[in-house]
């Protein structure tokens, strides 16, 4: 059995109960990289991670590889965790693993997750649908496949546009825009890492958006939103007052992780990070710290216990 369960956009309380239940039991999980690794700490001793993020500048897993990965665990164990970032039903290429999945007479079920645009918007205090500004809303993405063309047609005023996936096609997206009678002062709002403690934003307009992204190191992943109601932002922004907005930490211990006191934090604004070290360490984290402490960086690093220093400063001198 696999249950794809959407991991939500990168708090890692932002996630349902049953896909919580769904770690918990899983004998596998296959994650990818947009996926917060701290709720693999809800996994038990037993339980196999297998990544298979995807990177924009590097050589990634194809998908026909994924595919195949998801049969022959489905085929080895009970219960298979496809453990995607926001919602698997969203940009998250789950048609193609479903269909893998029937081919091969393997049972599944789908967890909807929050999806990086309501979770990004909702931690700026934005209302996508807010009433008497915006009728509608229209989720598309910068991401093309083959030699496909996106138009970014009916891009009205009087909407939301929630682009995933879209900085490499900003310029695209600016110039349809205006080209389909969007208004010049158009408020734009480019949210990366939402809902992180890292989260970064960049507010501008239609007209000037461009120039501004050119000064700063604004990538993906980034959410865009598009729309008179990205003026809210300013008024109601409660995730960037929190009192550890900004921080980023990393722990390191001999023992196995506080989830408590981590959320703790997360709940106060920070990014954290766990890492176990010395012999008794859970050897799972080894390749989930080589890959995610190679991408992010931490400003702070805090030792748990004496130990815990002595094993990372030795480790570092090699």
């Amino acid at each position: 059995m696999i249950h794809f369960v959407g991991a939500g956009p990168g708090d890692p309380e932002l996630m349902t109960a049953k896909g919580v239940r769904l770690l918990q039991q899983a004998d596998v999980v296959i994650y990818d990289r947009l996926v917060n690794p701290l709720l693999l700490f809800h996994c038990k001793q037993e339980c196999i991670f297998i990544y298979v993020g995807k990177t924009p500048d590097r050589l990634s897993i194809k998908q026909a590889e994924i595919n195949e990965n998801l049969i022959k665990t489905a085929e080895s164990y009970d219960s298979v965790v496809r453990l995607k970032g926001g919602d698997p039903a969203i940009f998250g290429r789950l048609t193609e693993e479903l269909e893998a999945c029937q081919a091969a007479g393997v049972r599944f079920d789908i967890i909807p997750g929050i999806t990086a645009a309501s979770g990004t918007a909702s931690y700026s205090g934005i209302s996508l649908t807010q009433r008497g500004v915006a009728t509608s809303v229209t989720f598309t993405t910068g991401r093309l496949i083959d030699n496909e063309k996106n138009t970014f047609r009916q891009l009205l005023n009087g909407q939301t546009v929630c682009l995933y996936m879209g900085v490499e096609a900003l310029d695209r997206f600016v110039e349809a825009a205006l080209e389909q009678g969007m208004k010049a002062e158009m408020p734009i709002l480019i949210t990366q890492w939402g809902t992180y403690g890292r989260q970064t934003k960049l507010q501008g307009t239609l007209s000037n958006i461009r120039q501004k992204i050119k000064a700063t190191k604004i990538e993906n992943p980034a959410m865009i939103l598009l729309g008179e109601v990205v003026h809210a932002g300013k008024r109601f922004d409660w995730f960037s007052d929190l009192p550890e907005k900004g921080k980023s930490k990393l722990y390191v211990s001999t023992n196995r992780p506080d989830m408590d006191m981590l959320l703790e934090q997360t709940q106060k604004g920070a990014d954290v990070w766990w890492m176990q070290v010395g012999e008794e360490r859970d050897r799972r984290f080894d390749a989930v710290n080589s890959h995610y402490l190679a991408e992010q960086h931490f400003d702070t690093l805090i030792f748990a216990d004496a130990a815990a220093k002595n094993i990372y400063e030795a480790e570092k001198v090699k």
